[in-house]
């Protein structure tokens, strides 16, 4: 890391022991915080603050709101912290986006990680008469079955992809992708596009779609998805796809301040 490089000795444990200071105060906040009130939570002086902050920066170890000007936890840290801290920071951040989609399309919307070998709800805006998609499907779901479980594994690290694709997935309806070589020529098909859609893979008379929220490194962030009944979503899959890009460029933007 850049800012390390002019240090040694003594000087090098101290500036280890003052960025982790600054990693866990912005991880124990949960949100962000400006310099001067880093320093004050953390005894750290101003400058010596804005200087590590600079260069944790750089690295994706921490990122700044350009208009507020206050300093939370990168994309770097976020994906290295058990996800909990990505989580939190995910959730806190959609909100509102979530309702915005919810109202505009009147459909269940959700945002999605990765957990493990299986997707994870992190995040839902629900209309009142929620349709089944939303009220079926579990937290804990499968990655083969589904626009945002297809979503997330199109653009998990490939020993992942190859675990799911030839672990003879589960076949939830008629329309479930199990055979391998077909759920590999769909990943490919959503990684080209960067969308998915499903129509009754995961629940019967219900249909969704989905976008991925990337990492500047190309690695799966999130998944943004839009799903309700298979005749209210199905016919509107080309116009939810720009809908839902839209929304993953502002959300992927808030959450990587890039």
């Amino acid at each position: 890391m850049a800012i390390f490089q002019s240090e040694r000795g003594a000087g090098s444990m101290n500036s280890t022991r003052n960025i982790m200071a600054l990693i866990e105060t912005l991880l124990a906040d949960g949100g962000e915080l400006g310099v001067r009130e880093l320093g004050m939570r953390t005894g750290i002086p101003k400058s010596t603050v804005q200087r590590f902050l600079s260069g944790m920066e750089e690295n994706g170890w921490v990122a700044q709101d350009k208009r507020t000007q206050g300093y939370r936890i990168g994309y770097k840290l976020l994906g290295q912290s058990n996800g909990w801290a990505l989580r939190l920071a995910l959730v806190n951040q959609s909100q509102e986006l979530l309702k915005t989609l919810c109202n505009q399309t009147g459909q269940s919307v959700s945002l999605c990680t990765l957990d493990g070998f299986s997707g994870l709800g992190v995040a839902a805006s629900l209309p009142e008469d929620a349709p089944a998609l939303a009220g079926r499907r579990a937290k804990l779901f499968d990655l083969h079955a589904g626009a945002a479980g297809k979503a997330l594994l199109a653009f998990a690290p490939e020993p992942l992809q190859k675990y799911i694709v030839y672990s003879e997935p589960k076949s939830y309806t008629a329309a479930t992708i199990t055979g391998s070589k077909e759920l590999l020529a769909e990943i490919d098909k959503i990684r080209e596009k960067r969308y998915a859609v499903s129509v009754e893979e995961l629940v019967p008379e219900t249909a969704e779609a989905a976008v991925p929220i990337l990492n500047p490194d190309g690695t799966v962030l999130a998944v943004l998805a839009i799903g309700g009944a298979k005749d209210s979503v199905a016919p509107q899959f080309e116009a939810l796809r720009h809908v839902l890009q839209k929304a993953a460029a502002r959300l992927q933007k808030s959450i990587l301040d890039s």
